[in-house]
C-alpha cells in the first residue's frame, strides 16, 4: 500500500514552515547578542541549508556578505538579496577557499548519518575564519514537536546528540536552549504539518512502502490526533518546537 505526500502537501508544509516558524527571529537575537560583538565589522555568512532563506534576511543587516547554500531550488526560490550569493547544491559539494565569521547550519543534521557528525562538523569549522563562530541549529528531545515525533519513532536525533558529539571532539561550545514553533489558521492545514514531520521524519521511504492499507488508515488517524490537540481557545492551531543553539568558537 505505502503512503506519501503529493506536491501540493508538500508545498503547504514548505509554506507553513517559512512563513511561521519562530526560528529565524531567535537566531537574529542569539547572533546580535552573543556573536555579533566578537566580530569584526563587516563580517560575512555562510548559511549551509538555507531553506527558503528567512534566516539570512533577518541576519542580512548585519553582515556584509552573505553565502547560501540550498540544494532545494523550489525551497530557495523566492529569495532575493542584493549582498546575497546562492548556490543550489548540498554542502558536500560546496568548494571554495572563502572563510567566513559566522558559518550557520540550521536544521540540517537529521538529514546526515550520525556516524557522519565529526567529519561534517570539522567541514563546517574549516570554513570558519580565526576567530570566528559556527552557530548549528538542532530541535531538542523535549515540548510539543518532540512529543508529536517521538510518539512514532525512538532513533531520530535531536540537540542532545549533537552536544555529545561536540563534547566528543573535544570543542568549545555554548548551548543557548530556545522555544520556536509554527501555527496555522486551520485544521488541514496543521494536519499536513503533523504528518510532513512524521513522514519525512520518522520513517524511511522503505519502511513507507512496506505499510499495509490498515497500518496507514491507523497512521493517518494517530497523526490526525496529534493535529487535533495543536487547537487553541482562539481557533488557532499551534506546533511549539524546542531548539537548541550551539555556538562553536574557532581560535
Amino acid at each position: 500500500m505505502g503512503i506519501t505526500m503529493s506536491p501540493q502537501d508538500y508545498a503547504t508544509a514548505f509554506r507553513v514552515l517559512a512563513a511561521t516558524a519562530r526560528h529565524p527571529e531567535n537566531i537574529g537575537q542569539v547572533v546580535e547578542q552573543r556573536i555579533l560583538p566578537r566580530l569584526p565589522k563587516q563580517p560575512s555568512l555562510l548559511d549551509v541549508g538555507a531553506g527558503s532563506g528567512k534566516v539570512a534576511e533577518r541576519l542580512a543587516p548585519h553582515f556584509d556578505l552573505l553565502t547560501l547554500l540550498e540544494p532545494n531550488r523550489d525551497q530557495i526560490a523566492g529569495f532575493n538579496h542584493g549582498k546575497a550569493k546562492i548556490f543550489l547544491e548540498p554542502f558536500e559539494r560546496y568548494q571554495s577557499s572563502e572563510q567566513y565569521e559566522l558559518v550557520l547550519c540550521s536544521h540540517v543534521l537529521y538529514h546526515v548519518p550520525l556516524s557522519d557528525w565529526g567529519g561534517f562538523i570539522d567541514r563546517l569549522l574549516s570554513f570558519v575564519r580565526p576567530g570566528g563562530y559556527c552557530l548549528i541549529v538542532m530541535a531538542a528531545a523535549r515540548g510539543p514537536t518532540y512529543e508529536l515525533c517521538r510518539d512514532f519513532s525512538d532513533t531520530l536525533l535531536f540537540g542532545e546528540h549533537l552536544v555529545a558529539t561536540v563534547k566528543q571532539m573535544g570543542l568549545p561550545h555554548e548551548v543557548i536552549p530556545t522555544m520556536s514553533g509554527f501555527f496555522t489558521k486551520t485544521f488541514e492545514e496543521m494536519y499536513t504539518l503533523c504528518r510532513f514531520f512524521v513522514l519525512e521524519g520518522c520513517f524511511t521511504a522503505a519502511q513507507l512502502a512496506a505499510l499495509s492499507a490498515e497500518e496507514v488508515r491507523a497512521l493517518d488517524e494517530k497523526i490526525r490526533v496529534h493535529a487535533e490537540r495543536c487547537r487553541g481557545a482562539d481557533g488557532m492551531y499551534r506546533l511549539e518546537q524546542d531548539e537548541d543553539l550551539i555556538i562553536i568558537p574557532k581560535p
